[in-house]
């Protein structure tokens, strides 16, 4: 048996109960996670393996599972998972910080264009970190892309020779 990290005295270990594991943010419920118990400073922490593939699989069912627009739990976790702060998201998705933190302080409804686009930033993004290439730098080239744009006229046709997909290695490579 253990001993409590805070008092020292003897911990229970607790095997077959569910876990709220509302650290994220979110209303989560883990099974199978062993769970400690002080009974005698009333201490109660959980051993919770990989919290970062944990935390990929929270954000892959939030953003292919749930049908209705994100919550704003939903876009504050998927943000933080992202590692970015509310005004690096803001500039990828073409808004300002403000608007994101109306998002995540539930002032105001993500739209359904948005909601599309940070859902695939999410994707990419951790496709990219399970080694899944889809596209180095993804969250840069939103980033990039500069928040009011203008309509200009570009050639309808795009022209390329086979080394520019056959080589595809560089930052310009979306597959």
């Amino acid at each position: 048996m253990g001993k409590c990290y805070l008092c020292g005295n003897d911990i229970q270990i607790i095997k077959d109960k569910p876990y709220k594991y509302n650290e994220c943010g979110l209303d989560v419920t883990l099974f199978g996670i062993i769970q400690y118990h002080c009974q005698n400073c009333n201490e109660s922490y959980a051993s919770i393996p990989n919290m970062q593939k944990l935390h990929r699989v929270i954000g892959a069912y939030i953003c292919e599972k749930r049908k209705a627009l994100l919550k704003p739990e939903e876009i504050k976790f998927l943000r933080k998972d992202l590692h970015l702060k509310a005004k690096d998201l803001a500039q990828a998705l073409g808004v300002t910080a403000s608007t994101v933190s109306r998002w995540e302080n539930g002032k105001k409804e993500i739209g359904e264009a948005h909601d599309r686009l940070l859902r695939s930033i999410y994707i990419m993004y951790t496709s990219e970190q399970s080694n899944h290439f889809i596209c180095d730098g993804v969250i840069n080239l939103f980033k990039e892309l500069p928040a009011k744009r203008k309509k200009i006229k570009q050639p309808v046709t795009i022209s390329l020779n086979p080394q520019e997909w056959l080589s595809c290695m560089g930052e310009s490579c979306l597959a």
